[in-house]
């Protein structure tokens, strides 16, 4: 008789609607029993409640358990967008559920489209855990130097539970974030790299972990190419929204004209959920404050409006940290790339379009560089903006003429 496969995933009182398409796309394409486990970092007991009422409508669903986050394990760590010390709880899965041997551990912005037993299946040999490359990562930096390693995204990740205790992944882990600090872009991800570093970990393929980004780490690993992640689409498990949020935007974050792929899928998905409807209405407003241009502010917007209310004696009230934004620079969301021990920010180029009353008035552009240009009717440069690394700025008249200069030492 088959085992019961467990998945767990970290979430809160913002995230939790997101949280529950994911659970139930796995439940509606998996035939085996799946056990939810869920790291609690500032769910109210309605949230609890309606997650468990999904055990009435799957019978695959055979237990969901909470278990809630000491936030005070993670100070002096670095935060994640919004403030957030969250994604380090995905690292304290192990020690909070002693006996589970082997896990799935799925981000709330990913969706299974097929059984996820494949992936349960997945014999990961004498390694602690199982990952799928980062099609984003495309260079070096001191912190990762090896040509040799294929740095892993944390959107899926396997887990031999026992293995990753017997190393003391946790304390590990927690430590190298203490001593890195904001030098760790990406938190428990960096932190999970560098403990893992040299290829010590499963590479599994990334038909796990898809996401809908521009393939740059075959600038490091050219057997990653094209064609190799146009091979992984056409059998996909796990899609990863990243940066595309289908309750978000229903445009493509690097294609405006096109929608994103299992945009119609999530929203199938999303509507056997308790959250419906109110996922509906965010999406509407969302919609409306974005000009119905879909996606233009936050590559990673889950919302995060609600954690502040906690009362003061909730086990996660203290969830918030700095309030800074990682992952962004100089009010751009980018990726971080590190080039011969010099920090380089590669923005997502952006094209916005107004128009009044049909006629097109004014487009801003922003390259890759930063460099953000307002165009007059399209074509006139009125005015552009140049940023650098360490966040000056330098403001031109008509592109040419110096008006202002914006310096940070």
């Amino acid at each position: 008789m088959n085992e019961n496969i467990p998945v767990f995933m970290v979430t809160n009182w913002d995230m939790v609607g997101y949280t529950a398409t994911t659970m139930v796309s796995i439940l509606n394409n998996t035939k085996r029993n799946i056990d939810f486990y869920i790291m609690d970092c500032g769910l109210s007991d309605f949230d609890q409640k309606q997650l468990s009422t999904l055990k009435d409508k799957f019978a695959n669903l055979k237990s969901i358990s909470f278990s809630k986050v000491d936030m005070k394990r993670f100070e002096g760590l670095n935060v994640w967008y919004y403030g957030m010390l969250d994604a380090w709880a995905m690292l304290l899965f192990p020690e909070a559920f002693p006996k589970v041997k082997k896990v799935i551990h799925v981000e709330s912005d990913t969706l299974v489209v097929d059984d996820i037993a494949k992936l349960y299946n997945e014999d990961l040999e004498s390694y602690a855990i199982g990952g799928c490359p980062e099609i984003a990562f495309g260079s070096l930096s001191e912190l990762f130097p090896s040509k040799e390693h294929i740095y892993f995204n944390l959107g899926m990740l396997l887990i031999d539970c026992d293995k990753w205790r017997k190393d003391n992944t946790t304390e590990k882990c927690l430590e190298l974030g203490k001593k890195y600090g904001k030098q760790f872009n990406c938190l428990h991800q960096d932190a999970l790299n560098m403990l893992y570093y040299n290829n010590n970990y499963k590479q599994l393929p990334n038909r796990y972990n898809l996401g809908e980004r521009e393939n740059v780490v075959k600038n490091i690993h050219p057997e990653l190419s094209e064609e190799y992640f146009a091979k992984e689409w056409q059998h996909p498990v796990i899609i990863h929204f990243s940066p595309n949020k289908p309750w978000r935007t229903q445009h493509s974050f690097y294609d405006e004209k096109r929608i994103v792929k299992y945009f119609n899928e999530w929203w199938f998905y999303a509507s056997q959920t308790p959250y419906i409807e109110g996922l509906k209405n965010a999406f509407i407003a969302q919609r409306i404050e974005d000009g119905f241009k879909g996606l233009k502010t936050g590559i990673d917007n889950y919302g995060c409006s609600m954690l502040d209310t906690l009362p003061k004696d909730h086990g996660c009230a203290n969830i918030m940290g700095e309030n800074v934004v990682i992952g962004q620079s100089n009010g751009m969301n980018a990726v971080v790339e590190n080039q011969s021990s010099k920090n380089i920010s590669a923005l997502n180029p952006t094209t916005q379009k107004y128009s009044f009353m049909g006629i097109p008035f004014l487009k801003i552009k922003t390259n890759k560089k930063g460099t953000t240009s307002y165009k007059l009717l399209g074509t006139l440069p009125i005015l552009t903006i140049k940023r650098k690394n360490n966040g000056s700025k330098k403001y031109k008249f008509l592109s040419l003429f110096p008006i202002l200069t914006k310096k940070i030492k």
